[in-house]
């Protein structure tokens, strides 16, 4: 075989192992999927109210870790966040008992009342650390949603799911990311698709 031949050879070998790398890699670390509806123009939404968020998973203070996350990183991309404390006020002065049951019209209200254009409503679906044969990964899933509160309508929506254990972690042990860290990642990766 020439010189010319064993060259290309091996440049197709480590072009091939670096795609398998990527391509395995992204698969096992996390998804997304999401919707903006369009002819959204979002520099409209100046104020915000996060709801409190619904939480499946056996932690039970989840919902509002990540709720906090979510808060700190609208504040952070410019967004005005209603106090989460005014936020219940005003759910419980207009009688929703739960997040399950909030109508267009509770929507509207909260809009009247807070004198915002928005509101955020969320879950987390899992959150927390998960143990694999000799490693521990931080796994968390959360889907966020986006309400006009004029109409009701679903402005952005998103789903994100990010942990696993990373290549280095499960073939070599080396120390990955912590559940805070992979927290602060869905959510900021989430925003993402919006902003």
């Amino acid at each position: 075989m020439s010189k010319k031949r064993k060259k290309n050879s091996l440049n197709l070998f480590i072009s091939s192992l670096l795609l398998f790398f990527l391509v395995f890699t992204y698969g096992c670390w996390g998804g997304k999927r999401h919707y903006v509806r369009p002819n959204t123009d979002i520099s409209d939404i100046k104020r915000i109210a996060v709801l409190p968020f619904e939480n499946f998973t056996s932690d039970k203070h989840a919902g509002d870790k990540v709720r906090s996350m979510v808060i700190i990183e609208m504040l952070s991309r410019g967004m005005d966040v209603i106090e989460p404390g005014e936020v219940i006020k005003t759910l419980l002065e207009s009688n929703v008992r739960s997040i399950h049951t909030i109508s267009v019209d509770d929507i509207q209200n909260m809009g009247d009342a807070l004198g915002i254009k928005a509101v955020l409503i969320g879950s987390v679906e899992s959150f927390g650390m998960s143990r694999g044969v000799s490693v521990s990964y931080p796994e968390v899933t959360i889907h966020l949603m986006m309400l006009d509160t004029e109409s009701g309508d679903i402005i952005w929506s998103t789903w994100h799911s990010t942990g696993g254990a990373s290549f280095w972690t499960r073939h070599f042990g080396a120390e990955g990311r912590t559940l805070d860290e992979t927290s602060s990642r869905v959510v900021k990766e989430a925003f993402n698709t919006f902003f």
